[in-house]
């Protein structure tokens, strides 16, 4: 019976510190104002160009391009690959 009942102590005692580490992080956040992160991702036939500097203070935007390449082997075992298109990717935070 004393087994149980410390067992369940200590398993009050353990939600009680998880609940008040998670609202004193949720307050924190709170106070030091939450920021939003973006991120998107365009594919087009043509390399594109993205935003890239800040929103507003303390936000700033940046992209990155890369091709989408397709590579196929002729006969001899060669190698070849041709770009068909671009992807974008778009973050900012």
């Amino acid at each position: 019976m004393t087994k149980l009942i410390g067992r369940s102590l200590a398993a009050v005692l353990a939600i009680a510190v998880f609940a008040s580490v998670a609202l004193m992080s949720e307050q924190a956040e709170a106070q030091r104002g939450s920021r939003d992160y973006y991120y998107d991702r365009y594919e087009g036939d043509r390399s594109a160009r993205g935003f890239e500097g800040f929103r507003y203070p303390g936000s700033y935007c940046s992209y990155r391009r890369y091709p989408r390449r397709v590579c196929t082997y002729d006969k001899r075992g060669r190698e070849t690959c041709r770009n068909k298109g671009w992807t974008v990717e778009q973050f900012c935070d």
